[in-house]
């Protein structure tokens, strides 16, 4: 039984991760020959715990360039 842990910034839409859960399943299910159940398991953390580069992810340009790139992508 694969178990995955992804730990990612909040941002994406319900639809989007469902849509990254399913791919990833695949993914593993392939490498693995469906050996069983596949978990993965997706934690968001509140972007005040999240730093990137040392700098907290609201106050860093490269999250802000996250952001908008996920906004382009859902419209």
């Amino acid at each position: 039984m694969p178990i995955c842990y992804i730990d990612a910034p909040p941002g994406i839409s319900p639809e989007a991760k469902k849509r990254m859960m399913e791919k990833i399943t695949a993914a593993i299910e392939e490498g693995y020959n469906k050996i069983g159940d596949t978990f993965i398991f997706l934690r968001e953390d509140k972007l005040e715990n999240v730093m990137v580069n040392g700098r907290s992810a609201t106050d860093n340009p490269k999250y802000d360039e996250f952001r908008k790139a996920q906004a382009s992508r859902s419209t």
